[in-house]
């Protein structure tokens, strides 16, 4: 069973795209507004919610989050980042790791992986 473990970690910001159909993907602030997480970069947190540009997204910035998972799948305890889509995908060379898988998942399926709120580095 698929489960969040926010601990009180949500935040709201304003999307600053149309963020439909981009719910539990990898979210960039760059103050007030979210958009998707480019390949290999640092992420402010999941999207919870599917806003549109403009309105509220609702951002889990740490915990047990789940995530969707892009090409070639994850472990459990793949170091993970994110792929062109936001997508979760395990992180390779020069990287910045998100956090960790706690579950295993098929490209296109959901994980549930710890997000690393302010502990992102570039894998070695």
């Amino acid at each position: 069973m698929a489960y969040n473990n926010i601990l009180g970690q949500a935040e709201t910001y304003i999307a600053g795209a149309d963020l439909t159909g981009k719910q539990y993907t990898f979210v960039t602030s760059d103050g007030d507004e979210v958009t998707t997480t480019g390949a290999g970069e640092s992420a402010t947190g999941v999207l919870w919610n599917e806003p549109v540009s403009g309105d509220a997204a609702t951002v889990v910035r740490g915990g047990e989050v789940n995530v969707y998972v892009g090409t070639g799948g994850l472990s459990i305890g793949d170091e993970v980042t994110s792929d062109a889509d936001g997508k979760a995908v395990a992180a390779t060379s020069s990287d910045i790791i998100l956090g960790e898988a706690r579950t295993a998942a098929a490209a296109d399926g959901l994980v549930t992986m710890t997000f690393y709120p302010v502990a992102q580095s570039a894998k070695a």
